[in-house]
Parts: structure tokens; C-alpha cells; sequence
């Protein structure tokens, strides 16, 4: 898929389609490795600026992990938990802090799913692991 400077979509932004679409496909499957940045820049003819914008916006998707000195690697689905809630609890989705990512073991990019029943906080749960359904 080549990119069109002249549609009005900023390149990052049709470099990250380009490449989700590729991982959607399973070019790259879960757990495997992209091409290494500067390849991709070649390969679509952006420079590292687009590159790293297009990354970014994968990586705060939940798509990819970038690890230094290894390179960027396609996130593996979780497994998913079902946790039952009361009815009329309220349910809202924030992305965690710094400490809640690490406490619940979580990815960056992962919103935080929050239950909160009579005005109580009754539970946090990481979006990519957990379905909530009501009991």
C-alpha cells in the first residue's frame, strides 16, 4: 500500500493503517517481529519522524510492544476473563496510572476498566484480559 501525501490524512496516520492492516492480515503474527523502523521508512518512502509516529500510535493502540534492542513486536492476545457485575453498576474506562500499570501488570496503551457500584470503587480491571458482564 503506497501513501498519498496529497489525501488530507496526515501520512503517520495512513503509515499506522498501513501497517495495522498488515498485522489484521498476519504478515506479522502475534509475537513476531516488524520490519526494523528504518526498513519501513524505506519501504514507504516517510522519514523517521512518520515512522515513529505511526509506532506510537500502534503502540498506544494495544497493537505492538516496542523493546529496545529486540524491535517491535505484535501483541499476543490475552486471555480473557469474564467478571460478572451487579446490574446498575456504572463501568468507565480511563488509562491507568504508572503504578496501576504495574500493579495489574499492564501493557502500555491499555485503558483501565473501573466498577463502581453505589458510588464505591468495587473493582479495576484491565481492558485487554477482562469482559465484564452483568450477573
Amino acid at each position: 500500500m503506497s501513501l498519498d501525501p496529497h489525501s488530507g490524512v496526515p501520512l503517520h496516520r495512513q503509515l499506522a493503517a498501513a501497517l495495522r492492516a498488515r498485522i489484521a492480515a498476519g504478515e506479522w503474527p502475534e509475537g513476531g517481529l516488524l520490519p526494523a523502523q528504518a526498513r519501513i521508512g524505506y519501504d514507504y518512502g516517510v522519514g523517521k519522524a512518520t515512522v515513529q509516529a505511526a509506532v506510537n500510535a500502534l503502540r498506544t493502540e494495544g497493537l505492538i510492544d516496542v523493546e529496545r534492542g529486540v524491535g517491535i513486536r505484535v501483541r499476543a492476545a490475552a486471555y480473557r476473563e469474564r467478571v460478572a457485575v451487579p446490574r446498575g453498576a456504572t463501568i468507565t474506562s480511563r488509562m491507568p496510572t504508572v503504578d496501576e500499570r504495574g500493579e495489574l501488570d499492564m501493557p502500555e496503551g491499555v485503558p483501565l476498566l473501573l466498577v463502581v457500584v453505589g458510588g464505591r470503587l468495587r473493582g479495576r480491571y484491565p481492558a485487554d484480559r477482562v469482559d465484564l458482564t452483568t450477573s
